[in-house]
């Protein structure tokens, strides 16, 4: 395998359907393994796999566990140690990709660096009407615009565009050497709600060891499906990781430096 692609998801198997579909319409024509690390046990998530593995050429693995609230962390750390490529591209589950996404990415990829891009955010409308035809449209700025998308900076794809060196990333596309992913030992597990264990947590482990940030804005696209606002309070969240960096600026204690990843 060339790349193993990540999805983190939650009961929406719509969505995880349109990200395939754009998966199989990928630029990239290296080997591509999708990992679906899936926060749940879902009979209907099973059913629906096991469908996809005789539609598409590319590889698809499943990793789960029973659902016992939030533990985004810890399943995609499961994904991790199921992956067989030597690069990682970790999505959510409710993004769908430009043709050129996989290219992208794979295009700057450097030890001990992270890629990360960003998504345009579509309508209720334009969400809704997708899901109900499922099949993936072929998104353009007019119809985005006509839409109600939003943040359509984001939309235009420009091949020569650089990236520039910027911290900041979203766990929801960014992609990063899977031995320099376990290095830092991956996700911290004890993030058992959302809005920073996935992301700012890891970013800012991996800058305390050295790692570099950019950003392909306009080159690794995603389009994020209209969704209810999961959560709204990050202070418990937020709580743990300014602990955790009060700890190690009085110590400089390497050990909180380390995810959870068991290797």
């Amino acid at each position: 395998m060339d790349v193993s692609l990540i999805i983190g998801v939650y009961k929406n198997i719509a969505a995880l359907d349109l990200i395939l579909q754009s998966v199989a319409k990928q630029s990239f024509s290296g080997k591509i393994e999708v990992i679906i690390a899936e926060d749940n046990n879902a009979e209907e998530m099973k059913s629906a796999i096991m469908q996809w593995k005789t539609q598409y050429r590319f590889s698809i693995e499943h990793v789960f566990h029973q659902d016992l609230g939030f533990r985004k962390c810890k399943i995609l750390n499961a994904a991790v140690l199921k992956s067989t490529a030597p690069y990682l591209i970790i999505i959510d589950g409710d993004c769908l990709l430009h043709k050129k996404f996989f290219e992208s990415h794979l295009r700057f990829k450097q030890p001990k660096t992270v890629l990360y891009g960003r998504r345009v955010m579509l309508s209720e409308k334009i969400t809704r009407k997708n899901l109900k035809k499922m099949k993936l449209p072929n998104f353009n700025l007019f119809t985005l615009w006509l839409n109600g998308a939003k943040r359509l900076d984001a939309a235009l794809y420009l091949s020569k565009k650089k990236p520039n060196e910027k911290k900041g990333f979203w766990g929801h596309n960014w992609s990063v050497y899977k031995d320099d992913f376990m290095s830092v030992k991956g996700f911290d597990e004890q993030y058992e709600e959302a809005g920073i264990g996935e992301d700012t947590d890891i970013e800012w482990r991996m800058e305390m060891k050295g790692f570099q940030f950019f950003r392909i804005k306009n080159s690794a696209i995603q389009y994020h499906l209209w969704h209810p606002l999961n959560y709204t309070d990050t202070s418990k969240v937020e709580k743990i990781l300014n602990e955790k960096k009060v700890k190690w600026h009085a110590s400089h204690n390497p050990d909180l430096l380390l995810g959870s990843l068991d290797i």
